[in-house]
């Protein structure tokens, strides 16, 4: 049997400086660090080029989504 790894978590402020696309994707990024994931390097790098790709906001946080949990934090403050 195989454990399924969560992903990491990323507490961002969507009404702060903090929900600016390139803050959140460097957040989800050193969450992925911080989170010793195997191959983590390589998943960051594959997040990054696909985000930089995305046509619209909504599309880039639904691609960095799929490597980390966005949990919306209206109490941090920037």
């Amino acid at each position: 049997m195989y454990e399924c790894q969560s992903k990491p978590k990323v507490y961002i402020n969507f009404n702060s400086p903090d929900g600016n696309i390139y803050s959140v994707l460097t957040s989800a990024a050193n969450a992925i660090k911080r989170y010793s994931i195997y191959d983590g390097n390589r998943y960051i790098a594959e997040m990054k080029e696909r985000v930089l790709r995305a046509d619209d906001y909504g599309k880039a946080l639904d691609i960095i989504r799929e490597y980390v949990d966005i949990i919306c934090d209206t109490e941090k403050n920037s």
